[in-house]
């Protein structure tokens, strides 16, 4: 879009450098020369700069209805090429920014994961380390059941029955780590594929837009040639009658250039909407992504479900631990009363 401060007075003294220059003032070179405004903007300024310089008379010997329709048709052509292309930019920014918002929903769902992988792996380590100290304590607990005979193999098969628990739980711990590994690796291959197909996209619009604008450039450069032949025309007084049908089949030629032109933007088109059939199938792969993550968060809530019943084992690991404790206690009472009998009945005797 033009800028406010493009006016009349700055179309006007671009077109007259640009005459000075030995060229033929367009509305590109004039947006150009000036470095900012749209082409909707500059092309009736510049033509009412030629109709206020008497440009047309710069083409005599052509009937002015020819003249007229021959600019209709191009302006009409440069505004429906201009159009086409703020559209396409248009639609590829908004498209552009939805990949955007959609990577950063991504992102921050990497991050969430990231940060609870993080605290199931702290709640991993104090199991450890609540692990070590339950072994300690076994290990206690199993000195001072050696001082009961009776409870000694009773004692020693609970052990060997915690130990089991303890290396099922360690089991446990590194199948979860190995799930978080995997899945880490495959979020990145997903990330990766999509940043790649994402710049396959882009470059394609780009490639189209280049593409009209050189078209475009052509048409203009065809215009120009046209011109020039409209100038040997004019020289050429004595052969008027054979240059208005040269001039004739050459304007039937550009007629159909121009249809050519419209059919090659009907292709864009077509080849744009294609792409957006290609961005409807990229949002399907990112429904299947989101259902991906659903189904791993499902899993997260399974093994944190699994987490909370080994936290129920080892609790019951604690009570029975605190119960073997206890009749240890009973036993090492009643060991201390028998023995206090013996002595008295030894005394007796």
């Amino acid at each position: 879009m033009a800028r406010a401060g493009v006016t009349y007075h700055d179309v006007a003294k671009a077109a007259e450098a640009i005459k000075s220059q030995r060229q033929e003032p367009t509305v590109d070179r004039v947006r150009e020369h000036l470095g900012t405004g749209s082409k909707s903007t500059i092309a009736p300024l510049l033509k009412r700069w030629r109709s206020d310089n008497g440009e047309a008379a710069d083409i005599g010997g052509l009937p002015n209805d020819l003249i007229e329709v021959v600019k209709s048709l191009y302006e009409r052509v440069q505004q429906m090429a201009d159009h086409r292309i703020e559209q396409a930019r248009q639609e590829f920014e908004g498209f552009n920014n939805e990949l955007r918002k959609e990577l950063t929903d991504s992102k921050n769902t990497i991050a969430q994961l990231t940060a609870r992988q993080q605290d199931l792996e702290s709640q991993i380590e104090r199991q450890n380390k609540e692990k070590g100290e339950e072994k300690k304590f076994l290990e206690g607990a199993r000195i001072s059941l050696v001082k009961a005979e009776s409870q000694r193999d009773e004692a020693i098969a609970r052990t060997t029955e915690l130990k089991g628990s303890v290396a099922e739980l360690k089991q446990e711990n590194k199948d979860i780590r190995e799930h978080f590994e995997h899945y880490q690796q495959r979020t990145a291959e997903d990330r990766q594929q999509e940043r790649e197909q994402f710049r396959t996209v882009i470059q394609g619009l780009k490639d189209q837009i280049r593409d009209l604008q050189h078209r475009l450039t052509q048409a203009e450069s065809k215009a120009s040639e046209l011109f020039d032949a409209n100038a040997q025309l004019q020289s050429n007084a004595g052969k008027l009658e054979q240059a208005n049908a040269t001039l004739n089949r050459e304007l039937n030629g550009k007629i159909e250039d121009i249809q050519g032109l419209k059919r090659e933007l009907e292709d864009a088109v077509t080849k744009y909407r294609d792409s957006q059939h290609k961005n409807e199938q990229m949002a399907e792969n990112m429904a299947v992504i989101t259902t991906q993550k659903a189904d791993v968060s499902k899993e997260l809530a399974v093994s944190a479900q699994v987490l909370e019943t080994t936290k129920a084992e080892l609790k019951a690991c604690q009570d029975k631990i605190a119960f073997l404790t206890d009749e240890n206690k009973v036993i090492l009472q009643e060991k201390a009363m028998i023995q206090g009998q013996f002595k008295q009945l030894q005394g007796s005797l």
